[in-house]
C-alpha cells in the first residue's frame, strides 16, 4: 500500500495579490493573525515528528486559502518535514510571487549532509494569475525552480477569454513542466466543444476536470485533510469528522467520511486510490507532477 498523504490548510486568508475575483485579496492579515497561523503550522509540523512513521505518512501538501509562500515559517516547516525519514514529498500551492533564491536559503537551512535530498522532495504547485503577472515572468520563475532541481507544475483556470495568454504560457514554459488547466467554476455554462479541444491541446488531461466522478469514501483511505485548529476532513470538500488531529487516533483520522455526491475538484478526485492517472503522476498524484514517483 502507498504511504498516506496529509494535506494541511492553516488559518491564513490573506494574499499579496489583488485579483479582482478573489476574496482573499481583500483581506490584510493582522500581526496577531499571522502569528496564530505560524504557531498552528509549527505545531502541526511538530506533531508529524512522531506520526510520520506510526501513521505511515509519505507526503505532506500545504494548500492555503491565501498565499503562504511569502511567509518564512512555511519554508522552515517544509524543510523540517523533508528531513524526516519516511517522508518522500513535501509541497505547497503558490502564486509563485516569492523570491526563489531567498526562500530556498530558508528551506536549505540548517545545512545538512545532503541538502539536495531535501530539495528532491520539494514540489511547487504554481498557479498563474494573468491579472498580476505576465506569462514570460511566470515561466521564467518555473524555469529557475526546475534549474534548482525543484519539482514544479504550473496551471491556470480555464477561462475561455484567457485562451491566448494560456497558450503563450505553454510556449514560454520549459517543455518538461506540465501545464494543467482547472475548470472555471463561474462559467455558468458548459464548455463549448471547441473550447474543450483547445484546452486539451494545452493540457491533455483537461477532460478529467469535467467529469466530476461520483464520490466513494472507500477510495480515500490513504489521505486526510487537516485544518489549522486540528479539525480533520477526508479531503478539502468533505465534511469535518468531528475529531481533532492532535487528539484522534490513526483509525479515526484516516477512516474515510464523505458527504459529497461528486468529487468536484482536483484535490478531491486526484487523491483517490482509483484515480485513473496514477500511472502518470505516481504514488502521490495530488502534487500533479508527471513522472515523479517516490519509493
Amino acid at each position: 500500500m502507498h504511504k498516506r498523504t496529509v494535506i494541511y490548510r492553516g488559518s491564513l486568508k490573506s494574499c499579496n495579490y489583488s485579483c479582482s475575483y478573489c476574496p482573499f485579496a481583500k483581506h490584510r492579515a493582522t500581526a496577531a493573525e499571522l502569528e496564530q497561523d505560524r504557531l498552528s503550522f509549527e505545531r502541526f509540523c511538530g506533531s508529524l515528528e512522531s506520526r510520520v512513521q506510526s501513521f505511515s505518512i509519505g507526503a505532506v501538501f500545504v494548500t492555503p486559502y491565501g498565499e503562504a509562500s511569502i511567509h518564512p515559517w512555511y519554508w522552515e516547516g517544509l524543510s523540517r518535514l523533508a528531513g524526516f525519514p519516511g517522508i518522500y514529498r513535501v509541497g505547497m500551492q503558490t502564486n509563485l510571487s516569492f523570491s526563489v533564491e531567498e526562500c530556498l536559503k530558508i528551506f536549505d537551512f540548517p545545512t545538512c549532509d545532503a541538502p539536495e535530498k531535501r530539495r528532491g522532495k520539494l514540489c511547487i504547485w504554481a498557479t498563474f494569475h494573468p491579472e498580476m503577472t505576465t506569462a514570460r515572468e511566470f515561466a521564467a520563475k518555473c524555469r529557475l525552480l526546475a534549474e534548482k532541481r525543484i519539482s514544479v507544475c504550473a496551471g491556470a483556470v480555464g477561462v475561455p477569454d484567457n485562451m491566448g495568454i494560456i497558450r503563450e504560457l505553454r510556449k514560454e514554459l520549459p517543455s518538461g513542466v506540465y501545464l494543467w488547466i482547472n475548470k472555471m467554476d463561474g462559467l455558468k455554462r458548459n464548455y463549448r466543444p471547441e473550447e474543450v479541444k483547445a484546452f486539451s491541446e494545452i493540457d491533455p488531461f483537461f477532460t478529467y476536470e469535467l467529469e466530476n466522478p461520483a464520490a466513494h469514501g472507500e477510495m480515500c483511505e490513504g489521505r486526510c485533510f487537516v485544518e489549522g485548529d486540528g479539525k480533520v476532513r477526508t479531503c478539502n470538500i468533505s465534511k469535518p469528522k468531528g475529531i481533532n488531529w492532535y487528539e484522534g487516533g490513526e483509525g479515526e483520522i484516516f477512516s474515510p467520511l464523505c458527504s459529497r455526491k461528486r468529487c468536484t475538484c482536483y484535490l478531491a478526485y486526484g487523491g483517490r486510490s482509483d484515480f485513473a492517472l496514477r500511472h502518470i503522476f505516481g504514488d502521490y498524484p495530488i502534487f500533479r507532477v508527471p513522472g515523479e514517483d517516490r519509493p
